[in-house]
């Protein structure tokens, strides 16, 4: 076996770092991109900053393929490889991000020195071993991406099976992973051997990978009297189309906008010619192919149903019926024949290179939902047997598709009609119950979406919704968020006692969401929505397109209501801000939008469509040089970088992932969520922290907001696979402790300072008594601190959020937060949430026990090993050289579950400090801080 120097070699245990999954789901493979250098990351952090001072930029048509340079995206310049260059236009690999950038111009790129490409990647290209999709559709099933979407940010334990040095790929095993797909039902498992040849398949030519789904087990052949001709593995040749080229195809098989065929028309005449030459060749010959499972991916020759000899690739095998799948590899269509209608390839055969390329329309996606049958529909006759313009945009090796844009009769774009028409169709289609079935089987999810990721595929099946002619009739209950969520105010225009509302998302302190900016007015101001909820979004717009379409207008409409929007003419759920007559200003709750619409659009909203909450949630950005303040005075320079941002990664397909800081509002009660926004690569706070730095902070007396019952969250700037110094000031268990980073010790000094001052000047003020009101409250030792009350009776009980601890506390020890404690409140939380790695979610009481009396008030040495969207960090304690986690585990024989390292973990009941005999448990349902 070879191996590569300077990284893991075949046969060895490895700790990964993994960074970033293949997140398409027609990638057989399961791809990864991992970190083995975790030791290193000094080293990439110097080579990182000294690169910013490049050698000279390019001059136009400067460069080759294989070059490697520098690139500049987001005035940050990276470690890079020239894949290809088209005119001035280069595409770029990104050594250290493993990501590819085309339309890059020479401006764009430079020479770097030597030593900048000493070190080697900082990630690698993986490939989880042994696994492939259980699916007949050979591509993974929307739970099995859930799960694949929760690994980067994982460390984990890896083998080193086998390492492809031509391709520099790593087939990794790493059995908490694949264990787990094999015991959720979405993946199967070969034998190294077997999966080692289909990788090597697949990389050689990635539309060609396929994967039986039969077991390896079948030894199923077509044996003849007497040996049969044998099939040999042999790659097709595929032209390569450099980015931007623009050329005439034939569209001879639509599977979905994602696997589209495009033939070059330019070889349609010479693909004719070898028709008849292969049916000429195979057709009348007797003769027998042997044909087993280890054959998948193999080329052939198969008999069509029209008699025709066709070109071919084995894609499956039904040893019962002795039938086979093939993929026709000239026209993109698969069939199913029987084995005495196929033949190994002759090579005269494999002259001619394959001129059909798989596609996907470039700008379109399904946004993780799927597409319907009637969606494909319109694009099959948009598109099948037709003749079009076709520009390659850029080839994704990893998916083995290109994405292409096609231009149709007078130059139509096809692309932008298809995505204009699709909506519509969601409209017209007959079942008009849909939503409010999965409404009704999402609720569960709902309650916790921010903690963590449905798993389950939801199954949509229609229901009945009252028809259009009972708008008119009385609302049912509204439902009102409670607790931690915003109650809308409503208007009761008749003799009911409830009114309907909407339901507001709020979420957890800390909280990592993956979302999609929906409206942008200011840095200051704009909405988001969870990418997760997209389906659910589309599913209530259809119904309701279909449900308002003949409708009338009637009056007294609530303020919770349905309006028609007054460019698209669509109807979208709103609140009503604003009304005089004859028009009204509303908010539609789902996107953001303010618009002025005519009274006479409005109406009333049926109770099935109050189900699902607001889909879009206020933000503003967090300024570090003002995070108390929601009106920073961001510049028009400001608004041009937040925008771009958000343009780009739209534009390129990538998801935003929110962090929420804080939760707050003005003096009109309007709820902000402070948060930042980031891609794979950057933040776009620290793309403008120049500009916020620029702003001068708002005195107290200035600030036009306030904390909502929340204190400032901060990742304090900790990433997984880095260490940290930590004491630990409170512990409920393996599971929950909490610590304070070194780092930050003279922020605690200065709070601690602050705070004294303030509460000495307090004494006399009334004491909060709601439960979930932030406080500053006395601890045992006599000193202030800050707090939160979470629970009054029997008896008053204070979190003191910056310690974890949580204690029964007199009423005279509590002190309200005044307005003027801005700078007091804008402190970050210094309780860092933790849990060991590899413990079970619950451990004997010894355990705990054991843990608190030889841990709190302790110092460590913390590894981070992964992080939760929830914030709790997965940690490593060193106490010197020696790891508190295998202390424990020896002392008290614990054994092991890996597998809790890439699934959310469960959160155990917490003991609280108390003065009396016996603490008492209170389990841990709430994340606001």
């Amino acid at each position: 076996m070879s191996s590569i120097p300077g990284l893991p070699t075949p046969g060895s245990d490895v700790q990964i770092l993994i960074t970033r999954v293949n997140s398409s789901p027609l990638c057989v493979l399961v791809e990864l991109w991992g970190n083995f250098s975790q030791g290193k990351k000094a080293e990439y952090q110097y080579l990182a900053q000294d690169i910013q001072c490049p050698g000279e930029i390019f001059h136009e048509f400067e460069g080759n393929a294989g070059d490697q340079c520098l690139v500049q995206m987001d005035n940050i310049w990276y470690r890079c490889r020239i894949v290809s260059r088209h005119g001035s236009n280069y595409s770029v690999f990104l050594i250290d991000k493993a990501w590819m950038r085309s339309g890059c111009s020479a401006s764009m790129l430079a020479w770097g020195k030597k030593e900048h490409f000493l070190l080697p990647p900082e990630v690698e290209f993986c490939v989880l071993a042994n696994v492939l999709p259980l699916s007949h559709g050979n591509s993974w099933s929307h739970t099995a991406m859930e799960f694949l979407k929760t690994l980067p940010g994982k460390s984990v334990k890896a083998y080193v099976q086998e390492i492809l040095v031509p391709q520099r790929t790593f087939l990794l095993h790493i059995p908490c992973i694949s264990k787990l797909m094999y015991e959720m039902g979405f993946a199967k498992k070969l034998s190294a051997e077997m999966f080692k040849d289909f990788v090597l398949q697949s990389l050689r030519s990635p539309s060609e990978a396929v994967v039986s789904t039969e077991t390896q087990e079948m030894p199923m052949r077509n044996e003849p009297e007497g040996p049969g001709e044998q099939m040999h593995k042999q790659p097709f040749m595929y032209p390569e189309l450099p980015t931007g080229t623009m050329v005439t195809v034939i569209v001879t098989e639509v599977t979905n906008p994602q696997r589209v065929f495009c033939q070059l028309r330019i070889f349609s005449q010479e693909l004719k010619k070898l028709l008849e030459q292969l049916t000429q060749h195979y057709e009348g010959r007797l003769a027998t192919c042997n044909i087993g499972p280890d054959m998948l991916g193999f080329p052939c020759a198969a008999r069509g149903s029209d008699g025709s000899w066709y070109r071919c690739v084995l894609q499956q095998v039904f040893p019962t019926n002795k039938v086979v799948e093939v993929l026709n590899v000239d026209y993109g269509m698969k069939h199913l024949v029987t084995v005495d209608n196929v033949r190994p390839l002759a090579a005269e055969f494999f002259r001619m290179p394959v001129v059909t390329y798989i596609c996907s329309l470039h700008g379109i996606t399904d946004k993780g939902v799927g597409w319907t049958a009637a969606q494909i529909d319109y694009l099959r006759s948009l598109l099948l047997g037709k003749t079009v313009i076709a520009k390659f945009e850029y080839q994704s090796l990893c998916e083995g598709v290109h994405y292409v844009t096609l231009y149709g009769h007078g130059n139509t774009n096809l692309n932008n009609l298809f995505s204009s028409k699709e909506s519509g169709l969601l409209e017209c289609e007959t079942s008009t119950g849909d939503y409010s079935k999965l409404m009704c089987m999402s609720a569960f999810a709902e309650k916790d979406e921010a903690q963590k990721q449905s798993k389950t595929k939801m199954t949509m099946q229609p229901a009945v919704i009252p028809a259009a002619q009972n708008l008119s009739a009385t609302p049912s209950e509204g439902l009102r968020s409670t607790g931690s969520g915003i109650s809308f105010p409503t208007q009761n225009s008749s003799n009911e006692s409830r009114t309907a509302a909407f339901m507001a998302h709020m979420f957890p302190i800390g909280s990592a969401l993956d979302v999609n900016v929906s409206c942008i007015e200011s840095p200051n101001d704009f909405w988001c929505q969870l990418v997760q909820n997209a389906g659910h979004l589309k599913w209530l717009m259809r119904d309701m397109q279909t449900y308002y379409a003949s409708s009338q207008f009637h009056p007294f409409v609530e303020t919770a209501c349905v309006a028609r929007h007054p460019d698209n003419g669509m109807w979208y759920r709103a609140h009503v801000i604003n009304r005089q007559t004859p028009h009204a200003d509303v908010l539609l709750v789902d996107y953001g939008q303010t618009k002025t619409v005519s009274l006479y659009d409005l109406r009333r909203i049926c109770p099935a469509f109050l189900n699902l909450k607001g889909q879009a949630f206020r933000c503003t950005l967090y300024n570090p040089a003002d995070p108390t303040s929601t009106t920073n005075d961001w510049d028009e320079e400001a608004l041009a970088q937040f925008e771009d941002f958000v343009n780009t990664a739209a534009s390129n397909h990538v998801i935003l992932k929110c962090t929420i800081y804080a939760v707050m509002c003005n003096e009109q009660k309007v709820l902000f969520n402070i948060v930042d926004l980031e891609t794979p690569f950057e933040s776009v706070r620290t793309r403008m922290v120049a500009l916020a730095k620029s702003v001068p902070p708002k005195k107290a007396s200035e600030s036009h907001s306030h904390f909502n019952g929340s204190y400032c969250y901060s990742p304090h700037n900790i990433k997984t696979g880095t260490e940290e110094m930590v004491t630990v000031t409170c512990v409920n268990g393996v599971n929950q402790f909490f610590c304070q980073l070194e780092r930050n010790a003279d922020v605690v000094k200065d709070l601690t300072m602050k705070l004294s001052t303030l509460c000495h000047q307090l004494k006399n003020a009334k004491p909060p008594t709601k439960c979930g009101t932030v406080c500053f409250a006395k601890y045992t030792d006599g000193h202030w601190y800050r707090g939160r009350i979470k629970a009054t009776q029997p008896s008053v009980l204070v979190h003191f959020v910056d310690y974890g601890d949580t204690l029964e506390v007199d009423k005279s020890d509590l002190l309200p937060v005044p307005r003027e404690a801005s700078d007091i409140m804008s402190v970050p939380v210094q309780a860092v949430e933790c849990s060991l790695s590899d413990f079970p979610a619950s451990v004997p009481r010894e355990v705990n026990s054991w843990f608190e009396s030889n841990a709190t008030e302790h110092k460590f040495r913390a590894l981070v090993v992964a992080k939760e969207p929830c914030g709790k960090l997965l940690v490593e304690l060193y106490n010197g050289k020696t790891q508190l986690n295998s202390t424990i585990k020896k002392e008290f024989q614990i054994e092991m579950q890996r597998q809790e390292q890439v699934v959310l973990y469960t959160m155990v009941g917490k003991t609280v400090k108390h003065r009396g005999s016996k603490p008492p448990h209170y389990s841990c349902t709430d994340r606001h801080i």
